[in-house]
């Protein structure tokens, strides 16, 4: 009886494969993509796609599963600058603009699946990023309260302010070809609303 070897996948498949699921579900829509086009896509076979991810579901949640681990780490490297409470918080923010624009396919992917029409693509909890960036505003508002570097009051609203500069950022990013705000645009805003609630 002749033994059949199961070929091995080419080295980089499995990101290629990630590659182009980021690319057709974006462009297409979670719904709309196949797994022949996927494959297609990633130059690919569907074995090898069955191979590392077992099913298109499987590939999806392996996407947002690795790319919820990427925020994580981006959002420890942010939380980890030292300075005045008005520094950090701006770092903070800027540090996730520049890091979203990094990976605006990504978001578009995000916006699309979460505030679009059902794609049936498998449930991941999206909301899970914002309520992080939103811990960890309220984290550095409230130890600059604290501190005394930020003036006493409301901790939900400063930190809904913050966030409210940050999201009309990103937004112009994902609506227009040519934003007409940007992370400078962002950071000359927040210096106003931290101009009236930082004592220094």
């Amino acid at each position: 009886m002749k033994n059949i070897l199961t070929p091995i996948p080419p080295a980089d498949a499995r990101e290629r494969l990630m590659i182009a699921a980021l690319d057709q579900f974006t462009r297409r829509g979670y719904a709309a993509t196949s797994v022949r086009e996927l494959c297609e896509a990633a130059g690919v076979t569907k074995p090898v796609l069955y191979y590392y991810f077992k099913s298109k579901e499987g590939l999806y949640l392996q996407l947002m599963e690795e790319s919820y681990t990427r925020f994580e780490a981006i959002l420890s490297d942010l939380k980890s600058y030292s300075g005045s409470a008005r520094e950090r918080i701006t770092n903070f923010t800027t540090g996730l603009f520049f890091s979203y624009v990094k990976q605006l396919p990504l978001l578009k992917l995000c916006y699309s699946i979460y505030y679009g029409t059902p794609q049936g693509a498998p449930y991941f909890n999206l909301e899970q990023y914002y309520d992080r960036v939103l811990d960890e505003l309220e984290r550095l508002v409230s130890e600059g309260i604290k501190l005394g570097e930020v003036k006493d009051g409301n901790v939900n609203d400063i930190v809904w302010t913050v966030m409210g500069c940050l999201n009309i950022t990103i937004e112009e990013q994902l609506c227009h070809t040519n934003p007409r705000i940007d992370g400078d645009s962002m950071k000359r805003m927040l210096d106003l609303v931290l101009n009236g609630i930082c004592t220094n």
